[in-house]
């Protein structure tokens, strides 16, 4: 293959790529506007014929060993990123964002076999796939190797790219100065896009770019909480113990599904939050806004200065023990490093080659720890089960069938989600047994009625309920992703009771500062929540994700992401006209201010 051959490889794979990254605005849904379909296809061509010349570049050093080590080369990378096309578009279909740093590092960290749990059947068609993509690529050379353009024809097709590139840059530039939606929102579409802004530039030339419609106050330097606390906790210290489950959807407490779980909830002590949005629709956003009573936003802040929650703090400060017992590792999501960064000798992760597995020695080492507790000192307990997450379980929990273990290679918008379904209520079926366990062991202590008990999820978990072939979650915050149950075991109530009105994860530090540790500040001092028992109307319930963040009100959303785009859908993620209330929109944004000085 010589250089001129190498060129028309590029311009096909070029071409190939652009056809394929249609797929991508099926997906997200075409911009049909006139404008919208112009910038599309200035996009598809400035921006995928970008890979197709670094393929060029990579591979002409190789022209220096000979015409073979070309081809072998040209095919090499050709490969990588056509496979890269084929897996991000994968992702991008199932969950709205593309493969990043952030994902690789979560894929392969300490805790990537256990966050991404694939099948036999998965990992074999996934090899098989890549050979064949890598096979078709040689192929590819091999036809060109027939094909060899003219002088001038390389000169007129880099000519018509540079002008589609500096075209599709400008559109861009322009769009985002004027906060033209059907530009802007495009963005996100196609894999690392990274389009020129001339904001800058432009108020240095005396122009002002218009307003965004819901912009985000600076920030500043970190001022958490903004007074310190003033607690006095009562004489007879209450244990606290937070369980979360891992992937809980909100329609699973049943009592066939959770008999343990429904038979507490007749208890006196427990209180049922029907109506609770966690504060992400991912696990780092769930858990950070559950202890925080804070948005996602602040993670990194609080990561950096490895600032644990005051609803930790708070229990170390007043002679708590930790009894920190989760089953998934600690160390990725790095919560080691903000939420638990202070808990000496912290365990990281559990044992076990399954997530149930890892569940059932979780929950032996906590109750290790009550054999040898001091009952008559205080413990703040996490417990965090995970077997829903990968919809895993014993065989003695297969209590639903037919039951099937997802494919993300072979399911689509049409699959009957039934058989997944089952398979995750049967993960959940061995997560209730947990929780019962969990309960014997504390009333076998006598400790049932000294324990402040939490029971909810970080996020929920779709299983194609939308029919637009989501599985799993953190790719959109309809209600499936977004809703999960919360329970309140107080043994201060009296009487079972449930709740309907709106509550959120934000609602959780405040109530057991208020209600456990004696702390008389006003939420607004740590948190953007108030008391769960309290029934005032929450004007917005603000939900976020890795790459975009939402604001519900009552059951409308408004998705605001990092490019300027606005989406607008109901809590079942049918388009809406409406959106979140505006005035709401407002308010939810200044609390990504309210630590900063």
């Amino acid at each position: 293959m010589n250089i001129k051959q190498l060129f028309s490889f590029s311009v096909l794979c070029g071409l190939g790529w652009s056809l394929l990254s249609l797929a991508f605005f099926h997906t997200n849904g075409f911009v049909t506007t006139p404008l919208g379909l112009l910038f599309t296809f200035l996009f598809i061509l400035g921006h995928i014929f970008l890979f197709a010349w670094l393929v060029f570049i990579l591979s002409v050093p190789f022209s220096l060993i000979g015409p073979r080590s070309t081809q072998i080369a040209a095919g090499a990378w050709g490969g990588f990123v056509s496979l890269f096309f084929v897996i991000d578009l994968i992702v991008f279909s199932q969950y709205r964002f593309h493969i990043s740093p952030a994902m690789l590092e979560l894929f392969f960290g300490p805790a990537g076999r256990e966050i991404f749990a694939f099948s036999t059947q998965m990992w074999v068609i996934a090899i098989v796939g890549a050979l064949l993509v890598f096979l078709l690529t040689f192929c590819l050379t091999l036809a060109t190797k027939r094909l060899c353009l003219r002088g001038k024809f390389i000169a007129l097709i880099l000519v018509a790219w540079l002008l589609t590139f500096l075209g599709y840059n400008s559109v861009y530039a322009w769009g985002k100065f004027n906060m033209v939606s059907a530009i802007i929102s495009q963005r996100s579409v196609l894999p690392l896009a990274n389009p020129f802004s001339a904001n800058r530039r432009l108020r240095k030339l005396g122009f002002e770019p218009k307003k965004e419609l819901y912009s985000e106050p600076t920030h500043g330097t970190l001022n958490y909480p903004l007074h310190p606390l003033t607690c006095t906790a009562p004489f007879h210290k209450q244990n606290v113990l937070v369980i979360l489950i891992e992937s809980w959807r909100a329609d699973s407490v049943t009592a066939q599904i959770m008999p343990n779980l429904t038979r507490q909830m007749q208890q006196p002590h427990m209180t049922y939050f029907t109506n609770h949005l966690s504060g992400g629709n991912a696990t780092e956003a769930g858990v950070f806004s559950l202890f925080y009573s804070m948005p996602y936003a602040y993670w990194n802040d609080f990561t950096g200065r490895q600032l644990p929650p005051v609803l930790v703090t708070q229990a170390w400060d007043t002679g708590y023990t930790p009894a920190i017992y989760a089953s998934g590792k600690l160390n990725s999501p790095t919560f080691h490093q903000n939420i638990f960064a202070t808990v000496p000798n912290l365990r990281l992760d559990s044992k076990g080659s399954t997530k149930w597995e890892r569940d059932v020695d979780s929950i032996q080492d906590f109750e290790k720890f009550l054999n040898s507790h001091n009952l008559q000192q205080p413990f703040f307990g996490f417990l965090f089960l995970d077997a829903p997450h990968g919809s895993s379980h014993p065989e003695e929990d297969t209590i639903f069938t037919p039951e099937q273990e997802v494919n993300y290679l072979l399911v689509n918008k049409n699959t009957d989600p039934t058989p997944y379904l089952n398979q995750y209520k049967n993960s959940v079926h061995f997560a209730d047994r947990m929780i019962g366990r969990v309960f014997d062991d504390l009333k076998a202590h006598g400790l049932l009625e000294n324990t402040f008990i939490i029971i909810t999820g970080d996020h929920g978990q779709e299983i194609n309920d939308t029919r637009n072939n989501f599985w799993g979650h953190n790719s959109n915050f309809a209600k499936y992703q977004t809703h999960v149950p919360l329970f309140i075991w107080d043994p201060a109530v009296k009487q079972a009771s449930t709740v309907s009105y709106r509550t959120n994860h934000y609602d959780v530090a405040p109530t057991v500062l208020e209600r456990v540790y004696g702390c008389t500040n006003i939420p607004h001092d740590y948190s953007i929540g108030q008391n769960l028992f309290s029934d005032t109307a929450r004007p917005f319930s603000l939900i976020s994700g890795y790459t975009k963040k939402a604001i519900r009100t009552d059951d409308q959303l408004t998705v605001l992401d990092q490019y300027g785009g606005i989406e607008m859908y109901d809590e079942n993620l049918a388009p809406s006209k409406m959106g979140a209330n505006p005035t709401a929109i407002k308010e939810a944004l200044q609390t990504f201010a309210q630590f900063y000085n």
